[in-house]
């Protein structure tokens, strides 16, 4: 799947133990992890077991065939064919879910859990389970990255939603990770969902696994991060003591313990009301005063907390409470309405807010109610400098630079296409008009997508032109033109140019967009 050069960074950067970090593996069990599997069969999946002891687990780990991205027409990772000729022979490179259940029990493992991590397994960033399936919203966090490739690729969040809304995300989902236990009655991992920081600085890598036993555990992923989670922990009792309505944690060995709080966050809560149709303005106005008013008391101490957000925030409709989380990082002696502008600017990033046409008026309500219309853009460049130094850093960027690079040949490929069948009837045209030996003027984009056109069909140009070949003298006596029987004018809006190449030819000149029926105005 992963083009060479992303094959290349992945294997030399943190992403590459991203899928199975967050797992809890327990003392006196042997695992099996295997991820990209050649070989899928029973007899295969029958060996694996022949190696565990009784209560031994596979951890299997394969990208999904039917993924989402793979309908934009995507190729097989091992075969190179498009999947719909794979599909259309009845064979694939790889199973299903439901064909992988049941040839995991054929070979023995009859207990499976089954886990769903995204973007995928290479780039984990996310993972839900079959017990804690993603809502509409996935795609306020779902981060896509594209391999740059020679076949069709798209950003998927555009269709998570619908896919979600119509339960197809376990059938269409990036990737598979499977827990297969040998012995049917040893329990299942308590883990239903985990979130992954590995793609940060040491320091700041963690996975935070939300468990079955009703707590959400943060744990660290390097050394250098346990000292951030006593951080995290001294940061929660300081506002609790400020008056700040947020969640109890307790150190428990190396990891911060919460409770499990099944409550969407104030951020999925209003995505929801927009969905509906049921947004409330004034309820938004009401919530955000009590996301200035936490702000504020917790800077009586001199510190700016800027993790005091909508995303880090349940809300709790029946009590009508905001409950803050993960308050892992505060600046000294910085403006409060630093963390007020972070809080107001977290709607850009929301997809929800940016596919309305009113957020824009609501952003700017919210700028004025707080007096932050003047200084906005100061204090949310210093947000977005001081968030990127301090918990991003550097380590992601060569995988959105990739991802921004592709989308843009996405996009550049997907316009030489429509160009190519815009222009694609000129060759019915000339062949009405008897016209078998064209020349073209202009050989910028649609002269070249127009020779292309002319080269597939079989149709011999005779002879280019253009500003920097243009010979009058040669024009005048039709010598540069060759045998041609029509001079086409690709240049768009090229009226003024067929004019003069008129005064200077008895050949027939026409515009490609005189052929093709081109509206100009």
């Amino acid at each position: 799947m992963l083009s060479s050069k992303l094959r290349e960074y992945y294997e030399n950067s943190p992403w590459k133990d991203s899928v199975f970090s967050w797992y809890p593996f327990e003392d006196g069990v042997t695992y099996e992890m295997v991820m990209d599997p050649k070989d899928l069969s029973v007899e295969a999946l029958a060996a694996y077991k022949q190696k565990l002891g009784a209560h031994g687990r596979l951890l299997l780990v394969y990208e999904n065939p039917f993924a989402l991205r793979y309908w934009a027409g995507k190729r097989a990772t091992n075969t190179g064919l498009p999947y719909d000729t794979l599909f259309g022979r009845g064979e694939h490179p790889l199973p299903s879910k439901a064909e992988l259940q049941t040839r995991l029990k054929l070979a023995g493992f009859e207990g499976q859990k089954w886990y769903y991590p995204l973007t995928d397994h290479y780039f984990t960033r996310e993972v839900y389970s079959e017990n804690y399936l993603p809502d509409e919203f996935l795609n306020q966090r779902f981060i896509p990255y594209l391999s740059d490739d020679t076949y069709l690729q798209f950003d998927e969040r555009s269709l998570y939603r619908e896919v979600i809304r119509g339960g197809a995300f376990e059938f269409m989902c990036g990737a598979y990770f499977v827990e297969a236990r040998v012995c049917t009655d040893d329990l299942p991992c308590t883990v239903d969902y985990a979130a992954i920081t590995i793609y940060r600085e040491p320091a700041k890598r963690f996975a935070t696994t939300v468990c079955n036993d009703g707590t959400v555990r943060k744990s660290a992923l390097h050394p250098a991060g346990k000292a951030a989670l006593l951080r995290t922990l001294c940061n929660h009792e300081e506002l609790m003591q400020l008056g700040v309505n947020i969640i109890q944690m307790k150190i428990d060995g190396e990891s911060l313990v919460m409770p499990r709080l099944n409550l969407p966050t104030l951020w999925d809560y209003w995505a929801n009301k927009l969905s509906n149709g049921i947004f409330e303005v004034d309820e938004m106005l009401s919530q955000f005063d009590r996301i200035q008013e936490a702000i504020m008391k917790s800077a009586q101490n001199g510190k700016c907390f800027w993790e005091l957000i909508p995303a880090n925030c349940f809300y709790d409709q029946k009590n009508d409470e905001l409950i803050f989380i993960d308050q892992e990082y505060y600046w000294e002696n910085v403006s409060p309405n630093v963390a007020l502008t972070r809080a107001i600017w977290s709607l850009l990033y929301s997809p929800a807010f940016s596919a309305d046409a009113r957020t824009n008026l609501w952003l700017e309500m919210l700028k004025e109610r707080y007096g932050l219309t003047d200084q906005f853009e100061q204090l949310s460049k210093q947000a977005d400098f001081q968030t990127r130094v301090e918990v991003f850093g550097d380590i992601t960027l060569p995988l959105e630079m990739a991802t921004e690079q592709t989308s843009l040949s996405i996009v550049k490929r997907s316009q030489i296409t429509h160009r190519y069948y815009k222009f694609l009837p000129v060759v019915e045209v000339l062949e009405g008009m008897g016209k078998k030996s064209p020349a073209i003027y202009g050989f910028g984009t649609r002269g070249m997508t127009l020779k292309r056109i002319f080269d597939d069909r079989g149709v011999v140009v005779q002879t280019i032109l253009d500003e920097n070949l243009y010979n009058i003298e040669n024009i005048q006596s039709n010598k540069a033109l060759g045998n041609c029987d029509i001079l086409i004018v690709s240049l768009y809006a090229g009226e003024s140019i067929k004019k003069d190449l008129q005064e200077k030819t008895n050949i027939p000149v026409y515009t490609l967009g005189e052929l093709i029926g081109e509206q100009i105005k």
